[in-house]
């Protein structure tokens, strides 16, 4: 093999792993099969939870209270592009402000690029303590 059959095998070697390695990083799915988290609304750092509209973003979800004192779960990263967006609580929707796209309460997909919904996450209030979970 001479050099330049060399350095076009090593150009064509390298472009494939890059290209593996981008399309795993720029992969769209979430992976929060196994979300099982409690949150302490007593502590400060979840404060916005004690608020109507108010929302916090933990391991990837999305928790927000909302204007009839329910509380939602849905995966914090928009399907599109992976944006983390917001809850609107006049509207009740989640919104990525990166890209106009608009989710239900639920987390189903209402309009905007994002091409599904968001995944959604039970809730359970024992007490003070919020269990969120698959």
């Amino acid at each position: 093999m001479d050099r330049k059959e060399f350095l076009a095998q090593l150009g064509l070697g390298g472009s494939a792993i890059f290209t593996a390695a981008c399309m795993q990083s720029c992969s769209k799915t979430d992976n929060l099969s196994n979300v099982d988290f409690t949150l302490d609304l007593t502590s400060n750092a979840y404060a916005a939870l004690k608020t109507a509209g108010g929302y916090i973003i933990n391991q990837g979800v999305i928790v927000a209270l909302n204007t009839n004192n329910a509380y939602l779960a849905v995966s914090a990263a928009c399907p599109h592009e992976g944006v983390t967006f917001q809850f609107k609580a006049g509207q009740n929707q989640f919104y990525c402000a990166a890209h106009s796209s608009y989710f239900s309460s639920t987390g189903s997909r209402i309009s905007g690029p994002a091409q599904r919904g968001l995944t959604q996450f039970k809730t359970t209030l024992t007490g003070n303590n919020l269990r969120v979970y698959a």
